[in-house]
């Protein structure tokens, strides 16, 4: 019989990261070893920097075309994330 104040791993452990601030820098780092898969090779290999501030999700790259065809993606990658997640993390993507 579970008692109130009893609650599972999962919850404690959810809880401990909302207290402290860490959602996001994990979120982060969870797009980040993601981007591999979830871009394809030849984006992950010209992606220089991934950050997730606010909702938002910065990409770098060092290529302009690049650039040019992830504007193009962003509605797709923001679903995609979200889905993955099973929550709202990305709320917009900016390219650089």
């Amino acid at each position: 019989m579970k008692r109130r104040n009893d609650s599972t791993l999962k919850e404690a452990i959810d809880g401990l990261v909302e207290a402290y601030g860490l959602r996001e820098k994990l979120d982060e780092s969870a797009i980040a070893s993601l981007w591999d898969e979830l871009a394809g090779g030849l984006v992950a290999r010209h992606t220089v920097a991934v950050k997730l501030r606010r909702g938002r999700l910065y990409l770098k790259v060092d290529s302009a075309p690049l650039r040019q065809e992830l504007t193009f993606l962003r509605e797709g990658l923001i679903t995609t994330l979200n889905q993955r997640f099973g929550r709202e993390v990305v709320k917009e993507i900016t390219v650089e």
